[in-house]
């Protein structure tokens, strides 16, 4: 329960902060949204091979990955702000954002 928590958590803290970071970079407040979006379209997806995956790896062990992985992509959001491509910014945090909502279905 509190992993579950934790993964939660983690999902609404970001909230606070990426819209002002995006809009410091001059994205779109329509292309913060879709990042937004982006997370639960991940859990969906994801939910389906974690579900079937769960029996040979063990729910610890699932649990375990999906923590870290999430630990790991919001570490990787801390260096969006050195990046100038708006381009670069906007991939890398689409992406960073789906490993994050697949690592939440882990948990």
């Amino acid at each position: 329960m509190i992993c579950t928590l934790i993964s939660n958590s983690a999902y609404a803290l970001i909230a606070p902060f990426l819209p002002l970071e995006f809009k410091a970079q001059n994205i779109s407040g329509h292309m913060i949204g879709l990042m937004f979006a982006i997370y639960s379209v991940a859990v969906i997806l994801s939910s389906p091979f974690v579900g079937k995956s769960v029996q040979y790896v063990g729910t610890t062990n699932m649990i375990s990955l999906g923590i870290a992985v999430m630990g790991l992509a919001f570490i990787c959001f801390g260096f969006i702000p050195s990046i100038d491509d708006k381009t670069i910014i906007l991939s890398v945090g689409f992406f960073l954002r789906f490993i994050q909502g697949a690592s939440s279905a882990f948990v």
